[in-house]
Parts: C-alpha cells; structure tokens; sequence
C-alpha cells in the first residue's frame, strides 16, 4: 500500500525539486519564445500595422481625391446649366426675333399688297372713268348733231367734248 503523506507536512509554498524544475522549464520556455518565435510575431503585428495605417492613408487620399473630383464635378455641371441656360435663353430671342421678323415681313407683304390693290383700283377706275367719259362725249356730240340737225365739223366735234369733259369732271 502507498504510505500516505500526513496533511499537516505539506505546505503551499514547499520547496522541492518539482518546483524549481518546473520554474527553470518555464524560464528555458520563455528565452526559446523571446529568441525564435516572438520575433516573427512582432514583425507580423508590426507588418500589419503598418500595413493598416497605409490603408488608411490610401482611404484618406482617396477621399480627399473624392471630394475634390465631387467638387470639381458640382462646378463642371453648374456650368453646364448656366451654358445650358444661356443657350436656351439665346434660342428663345433668337426664335422671338425670327418670330418678329416673320410678323414683320407679313405686315409689309399685306401692306404691299394693300398698295399695289389700290393702286390696281386706281388705275381700274381712272381707266372707266377714260371710258365713261369717251362714251359721255360721244353721246353728248350725237345728241348736238340731233339737236341741231346738222352734222358736226371736226373742229366743233372737238369743241363740244372738251365743254362735256369739263362739266363731266366738275360733277365728280
């Protein structure tokens, strides 16, 4: 059978070989850790590190870039809409002028033709008024020759219608 230990002799702080080889294991641990394998570690944290805030550099820049290009956008399309406006402010005089000018060529075209109907009328009735009194003087010289009995000579033929226009022409 095993002997057993009396409780009271062991103590919480015993010192014993156990101990002091666990202790130098964890000592001869750590040098080994700090020597081979913590180095990689560290350089890989720190890579990464490095890494991150080169990111977030990049972000940043590229953000700044964004907002500028935004900015430069906003003021390339404002422009665009005062051209845009200044084009359709233009085409609208432009089409209001043409408008005017057709409405004016109109108005001179009807009062041309206006004219040129009076001036026709004119010469219509300057052209009937010849030819009423041509007839007027013509039944004014049969009716003397009848009254009279005679015929007429030329030189009284004449006469006769000169005094028939100009009391034709006093009427009117």
């Amino acid at each position: 059978m095993v002997a057993a230990v009396p409780v009271a002799d062991a103590g919480l702080l015993d010192l014993n070989g156990t101990l002091l080889l666990e202790i130098l294991a964890f000592i001869v641990m750590l040098i080994i850790l700090a020597k081979y394998a913590y180095p990689p570690i560290i350089r890989a944290a720190e890579a990464r590190q490095k890494q991150i805030e080169e990111g977030l550099k990049a972000a940043e820049e590229a953000e700044k870039r964004l907002r500028a290009v935004q900015v430069e956008v906003e003021a390339t399309m404002a422009e665009a809409r005062t051209r845009a406006r200044e084009v359709i402010t233009r085409a609208h005089q432009e089409a209001a002028a043409e408008a005017e000018e057709v409405r004016e060529r109109g108005r001179r075209d009807a009062e041309a033709q206006v004219l040129r109907a009076r001036n026709d009328i004119a010469a219509e009735r300057d052209r009937a008024l010849q030819e009423l009194r041509a007839q007027v003087s013509a039944l004014v010289v049969e009716a003397a020759g009848r009254v009279l009995g005679e015929a007429i000579d030329e030189k009284a033929h004449h006469r006769l219608i000169d005094e028939s226009l100009a009391e034709v022409t006093s009427r009117d």
